[in-house]
């Protein structure tokens, strides 16, 4: 199971980031991990109008967002004792990220919800594809403002070949806390014999998988539609993160995130965690 030693958390330094940057401190202390805040300032704000000079306003402007970097860095110090790395770029958020951690080689890259503007929407709209083709690493997204470590941690998997580290990741994000496996079955249509013996084969598979695991699982087999199912479990167990592949058809729709993935990242009610095979 990979260690988790660098963080990269985004910024745009409003609530729902600041929560990211909240949850990425805690991981950072919990596991003796560096910490990298990133604020990423597009080429259009610097230059608003033009009723002072470019260069000064832009200028102006980095200042500004370096300050509330500082300040951010600060309140981490103070509150979790934990050092921040303070980066800063221009450009593309979603280019700018990816480079980035592909830059310092970062084992998580951790961003909040919000709206049009938020790293998520970057990552859930049109240009879902350009971010995730930069950025392979596993994407932490946090929805609510962090109280402690993660404590009821599901791991939603299909066995393709990313299921194993989704499972690595959800132990490493749970701690002591014990892990949930769930794999949900699309029923086929009337046919019983055809559902029976697909609850045979997942079963088995999942018996398979809980062996191969280094630590206990509780694992669960469900029937209906994927997303769905994985939402009212996660509700049902008081998840406070689900851990899923990034590509929740075995890898379909390569450019996108997986119609699962995608669904329950959107819907979710807690944290959720993407990850690829290791």
């Amino acid at each position: 199971m990979q260690n988790l030693t660098r963080i990269v958390v985004a910024t745009d330094f409003s609530v729902p980031a600041n929560a990211a940057v909240t949850r990425a401190a805690l991981l950072a202390r919990q596991h003796g991990a560096e910490l990298h805040l990133l604020h990423v300032l597009s080429p259009l704000a610097l230059y608003p109008g033009q009723a002072v000079e470019p260069a000064a306003n832009g200028d102006a402007r980095l200042a500004a967002a370096r300050s509330r970097l500082n300040a951010t860095a600060g309140r981490v110090l103070e509150r979790c004792n934990v050092h921040v790395h303070i980066v800063q770029r221009v450009g593309r958020a979603h280019t700018r990220i990816g480079e980035y951690v592909n830059e310092v080689a970062a084992d998580l890259v951790v961003a909040g919800v919000r709206g049009e503007d938020s790293v998520l929407s970057l990552m859930l709209g049109s240009t879902a594809w350009r971010l995730l083709r930069v950025c392979k690493r596993p994407v932490l997204v946090v929805r609510h403002v962090p109280l402690g470590p993660y404590c009821q941690v599901l791991a939603a998997v299909d066995f393709f070949p990313h299921t194993q580290a989704v499972c690595n990741w959800a132990k490493q994000m749970a701690g002591d806390e014990p892990v949930q496996v769930l794999h949900v079955l699309a029923p086929q249509d009337q046919d019983e014999q055809a559902n029976e013996s697909m609850r045979t084969i997942a079963g088995n598979l999942m018996a398979n998988l809980q062996s191969d695991l280094p630590y206990a699982t509780e694992g669960q087999i469900g029937v209906g539609y994927p997303p769905v199912m994985i939402l009212q479990h996660a509700t049902h167990c008081n998840a406070d993160l689900i851990v899923l592949g990034r590509h929740g058809q075995g890898g379909l729709e390569a450019y996108l995130l997986g119609s699962v993935s995608k669904d329950v990242t959107q819907a979710a009610n807690c944290d959720v965690l993407l990850v690829d095979a290791d």
